[in-house]
């Protein structure tokens, strides 16, 4: 599975409003990309060029966080659904927004669509049980107890 998020569609939905997102990008996309290093996601997050950007996109890489920059003249709904439209396997792609008319779109070209929401709290989850299944509970079990007892016991009595 190959992960498509609308970039400034998560960013504004977790910071409300600009220049909150400016000041925190960084910071999320470093958390983000903690997130799905840890659950080997494939991720690109797509976000919509700037009128001073080349024609071409331009694209980082944040260890496993892919960042296009859309050409000034697309969108990254656009760009997006373009590289649904050239993929081999469109049902192996999941676009990630809130814009319910990207969603749509997406899925008519056969990929499937989460809500910004429905996809951080599947990461939140899946991080906290894939924890959970490296960390393991320790629990004593009861015959050791009795035997650490015993011990503790005769080393009074020793005294």
């Amino acid at each position: 599975m190959h992960y498509w998020i609308d970039g400034y569609n998560l960013l504004f939905r977790l910071t409300k409003d600009y220049k909150t997102m400016r000041q925190n990008e960084r910071k999320i996309l470093l958390a983000l990309n903690a997130s799905i290093t840890a659950l080997n996601y494939s991720v690109t997050v797509v976000l919509d060029g700037r009128e001073k950007d080349p024609a071409e996109a331009l694209r980082r890489n944040l260890d496993s966080l892919a960042l296009i920059y859309t050409p000034h003249n697309q969108t990254a709904d656009d760009y997006i659904l373009e590289a649904i439209s050239h993929s081999s396997h469109p049902e192996k792609e999941i676009v990630i927004s809130s814009d319910l008319e990207l969603l749509r779109k997406a899925q008519q070209k056969g990929a499937r669509g989460l809500t910004i929401e429905k996809f951080l709290s599947q990461l939140i989850r899946k991080k906290k049980k894939k924890a959970d299944k490296a960390d393991p509970e320790f629990h004593e079990t009861s015959a050791n107890i009795d035997r650490y007892l015993k011990i503790f016991e005769d080393r009074l009595r020793e005294d």
